[in-house]
């Protein structure tokens, strides 16, 4: 019974609980947060309830009361012990709130609460008099009634949580705390398909946020990605989190009208197009689109999850995958929703003529940094989707100082060559004449794996166009123990080979000297490098919509070092093609944030260029 002296321990509201609507609920709580308001701002405002002994019994029978005659009831006013009706009560509370309410714009909030101030009914009193009317005599509810309740109810939380889903975008920089919540409720029910609650806005029914500029509308999205710790390609996959990207991605083309195809599996992806329209209903769309990909997973942070808070300093967006490449993936997003709501509105100026859309899709993946082995990597969804794209445009960071305006247009890439050597032995005291050393044995097929690389790789180039063969890691053993020789030996191999050398021929020698030295060898990836035709026409359309957005200069073509999902591409017709940055995989890693606007401009341009005809 010790005295509480805090003011947020004055502040006790209770209310019939269950069933509420979403403006009941927000009135209580906008009650609670005024109430708080004005105790802290005012310190003589009802400093009648002590909180002693009589204080607590008083309002302890009032609740009795309350519970069962509800607004009706008569209680004792906690404040001056006199007798007074709950309703009357609540109304002397509102007006005392009022100024405060109507200063900071919340008077309208308080709506239903102010109803039942003058007369209204609660959300109880509500559902009595429904069952009266159903009942009318009898005094047992039939089960037909009951689940007519249950269906109502479920369809305004139904209702409810769409609203909440269209709205919370107003909020500003409080939204994001709601769109988590929203982005994990939506992967849970993923899992449920006759959930009732899809935690889905109405379609078209989004408060969309105002912005100065395209950049800083692209930027906000990227963050909103960037605090997503979508990491993959490590021992510590945080896959919940890369499902929750997926979501945020899904959920924003879908709200935004676009038509999307959601791969859910470990690693999931989304594909996305523009909707059929009645100008392309008499034909079927387009399997060959320029497609646009990229990824939303990360490797891990460094040095720890800061990363993931992203900032803006100078001219650079910080934060792990701001160059890699969620900035760029948030590029994507708002580009197509700007170019189905400017085909929609009729304007012939942006994107052409009313009704046409350009031939132009999206394909997002969940698990690039690993190698794609797995479904739904990008070669896993081109198969389903029956997709050979006119171009494949990777769009990874090809702006590679960190201050180009303008990337580079990629036309070659190199490929991902990834295999295991293993050597196996038999456990046994390290003492024992003739127990084998693996490590001997891993060490010479090293040696001998880089004199078949030497025959078969361009390791050395005048301009730096040449494969690259690694060795990221040999495993023998384990640390600390050394009275006890290995059973097994792992030595990892990878190669970035240039599509100007011959893989499917290196794989064979491996394999033989593997074969003859008692090695076990496993491919676990195995693409060559890609080369773009120079007369693609889905290739010149890119590099004339990079010269119209940069005032008619010239694109820069170039080769990309560094494997992507072009790789992937149907006949090697792909480029990567991407933004401006620094750090990628490391703890610089940032974004050059006046990069953002050339790109979309060039987006913009490609799509007048490209389009179903």
């Amino acid at each position: 019974m010790a005295r509480i002296n805090l003011p947020m321990g004055r502040v006790e509201v209770r209310t019939d609980e269950g069933g509420h609507s979403l403006d009941l609920d927000i009135a209580n709580l906008t009650l609670k947060h005024l109430l708080l308001l004005r105790i802290y701002s005012d310190p003589t405002f009802a400093r009648g309830f002590r909180y002693d002994r009589e204080d607590i019994t008083r309002a302890r029978l009032n609740e009795t009361l309350a519970a069962k005659h509800g607004l009706r009831a008569e209680i004792e006013n906690p404040l001056t012990g006199k007798p007074i009706t709950v309703r009357a009560f609540l109304k002397w509370t509102l007006d005392e709130l009022k100024p405060l309410a109507q200063a900071l714009n919340l008077w309208n909030d308080l709506t239903p609460l102010i109803e039942m101030s003058e007369g209204g009914r609660n959300t109880a009193e509500k559902i009595r008099a429904r069952l009266q009317m159903e009942l009318g005599e009898n005094d047992e509810v039939p089960m037909t009634v009951l689940k007519e309740l249950f269906y109502e109810h479920e369809a305004q939380v139904k209702a409810d949580v769409e609203r909440i889903a269209s709205d919370y975008g107003s909020l500003g920089s409080d939204s994001s705390k709601i769109a988590e919540y929203i982005q994990r409720s939506r992967d849970v029910v993923r899992q449920i398909p006759t959930a009732p609650i899809r935690f889905r806005p109405k379609t078209q029914a989004v408060i969309e946020v105002s912005y100065p500029d395209k950049t800083s509308e692209i930027l906000d999205l990227a963050q909103q990605l960037i605090r997503i710790p979508s990491v993959t390609a490590s021992p510590n996959e945080r896959l919940d989190e890369v499902h929750r990207a997926a979501s945020l991605i899904d959920d924003y083309l879908r709200n935004a009208g676009l038509q999307t195809k959601f791969f859910d599996g470990k690693y999931p992806a989304v594909y996305a197009t523009f909707p059929v329209s009645s100008l392309q209903s008499q034909r079927e769309a387009s399997n060959s689109p320029i497609l646009l990909t990229g990824h939303f997973d990360v490797v891990e942070p460094e040095p720890d999850d800061s990363q993931f808070t992203p900032h803006i300093e100078g001219d650079y967006l910080w934060g792990r995958g701001s160059a890699d490449m969620k900035t760029v993936v948030a590029t994507y997003l708002v580009w197509i929703k700007d170019a189905l709501r400017v085909a929609k509105s009729g304007s012939f100026t942006s994107f052409g003529s009313s009704g046409s859309f350009p031939n132009i899709a999206i394909l997002l993946v969940g698990n690039e940094e690993n190698g794609e082995a797995e479904a739904w990597g990008t070669p896993h969804a081109l198969k389903e989707l029956n997709l050979t794209p006119s171009l494949f445009i990777a769009g990874e960071r090809t702006g590679e100082r960190g201050n180009e305006l303008f990337g580079e247009i990629c036309v070659e890439n190199r490929g991902v060559m990834r295999f295991d050597v293993i050597a196996h032995g038999v456990k046994g005291h390290s003492g024992v004449a003739g127990t084998g050393d693996l490590s001997e044995k891993l060490i010479a097929a090293r040696s001998a794996l880089n004199e078949i690389f030497a025959k078969h790789l361009t390791l050395k180039a005048v301009d730096g166009w040449q494969s690259q063969a690694k060795f990221p890691f040999i495993n023998v053993g384990t640390p600390g123990i050394y009275n006890v020789t290995a059973g097994e030996g792992i030595l990892g191999v990878e190669i970035r080979p240039i599509p100007q050398d011959d893989v499917e021929g290196l794989r064979s020698k491996v394999e033989a000297y593997c074969a003859e030295h008692g090695l076990e060898v496993n491919f676990s990836v195995m693409e060559n490098g890609v080369a773009c035709d120079p007369n693609n026409p889905a290739l010149k359309a890119l590099i004339e919509a990079v010269k119209q957005a940069s005032g008619g200069n010239e694109p820069k073509i170039g080769k990309k070092l560094p494997g992507t999902s072009a790789r992937f591409a149907p006949g090697g017709q792909a480029v990567v093609w991407g933004q401006s940055g620094v750090g990628p995989h490391a703890k610089n890693e940032a974004h050059f944030i006046p990069s953002i606007e050339p790109y979309y401009k060039s987006l913009v341009e490609l799509a007048k260029l490209w389009k179903l005809l």
